[in-house]
């Protein structure tokens, strides 16, 4: 296999990887410019458990990761201050620590809202 054919298979894989994440998410938080970090999150009204963080993108995979967004019409919400204490402080995978609700609520309700517009 040559190096222009292993490349492509990784970024295939990178791009499978953030597609089925940010299909999973219910939505995504950017900073206000949407140029530096996109973080997913999804909650399960079954469980009613804390949210969990689906994704979590740096500036490197934004223009792949919003045009993933775009595509299944995923919401992203500009909201720097949230995007970024979410950025710093999760993995993908992690739940949504208590202190933290609030700040995420807020989309949230913007969120469930904007669903029931549609």
């Amino acid at each position: 296999m040559n190096l222009l054919t292993q490349q492509k298979m990784y970024f295939d894989i990178f791009l499978g990887n953030l597609s089925n994440k940010i299909k999973s998410s219910d939505f995504l938080i950017s900073d206000d410019s949407c140029t530096h970090r996109l973080v997913g999150l999804r909650y399960d009204s079954q469980t009613m458990q804390e949210p969990e963080i689906t994704i979590v993108c740096a500036r490197h995979e934004m223009a792949a990761a919003k045009q993933i967004a775009f595509t299944l019409g995923k919401r992203i919400f500009q909201k720097s201050e949230v995007s970024a204490m979410l950025f710093h402080n999760y993995t993908s995978g992690q739940k949504l620590r208590c202190q933290d609700y609030n700040e995420v609520a807020k989309v949230y309700a913007k969120f469930i809202c904007s669903k029931k517009k549609i």
